[in-house]
């Protein structure tokens, strides 16, 4: 029989031994689990009454490591994402803003008036990388570099850090408010 190796640091020991970080997690996530429904009907009466689609949220475990809550308004469909909002908390990192377009003149040139504001876009198709710092994301003032297929669908994002949770939906009317195109 092989021998364990279990071999923890003290932090680590005092970590595992302490239940407190885990309910506060569960607890933490549980409450912007509740939180985001509330802000999935609002969107729904104020910026997408005439949908016949509802909002879905969603909280999973493992996005890149970190556990986290997304909230698709509409819901999201493989055959419609088109002018949908989806709004994601990621544990340990931020809120991220995150509105899908399709690319066209009209757009191109939208986004170019909105150069001075710290929006990224995304510029491949992996349409589900959520994290803003990656290299797939440009700031927006770079647009004019980047080279769009006809009709692509892209997503414009904001990131909002979690010090600033208190005025998410100041920051969420402010940036739909912009983007909606």
């Amino acid at each position: 029989m092989q021998k364990s190796t279990f071999k923890l640091t003290k932090h680590e020991l005092d970590f595992i031994s302490d239940p407190i970080y885990m309910q506060m997690k569960q607890k933490l996530l549980r409450n912007f689990y509740d939180a985001m429904h509330g802000l999935g009907k609002w969107l729904m009466d104020a910026y997408y009454p005439k949908s016949k689609q509802n909002f879905k949220v969603t909280r999973g475990e493992n996005y890149l490591d970190m556990p986290y809550v997304v909230l698709d308004t509409p819901q999201l469909s493989a055959q419609h994402m088109e002018h949908h909002l989806r709004i994601m908390l990621w544990w340990g990192h931020y809120v991220s803003l995150q509105y899908f377009i399709r690319v066209d003149e009209y757009t191109i040139n939208k986004m170019k008036l909105l150069k001075n504001l710290p929006y990224q876009v995304l510029t491949t198709d992996n349409l589900f990388n959520n994290n803003l710092e990656d290299a797939d994301f440009t700031a927006i003032v770079n647009i004019s570099t980047i080279n769009f297929e006809p009709n692509q669908l892209i997503k414009i994002c904001l990131r909002v850090e979690l010090s600033e949770l208190e005025n998410l939906e100041q920051q969420i009317e402010e940036f739909m408010h912009q983007i909606k195109m």
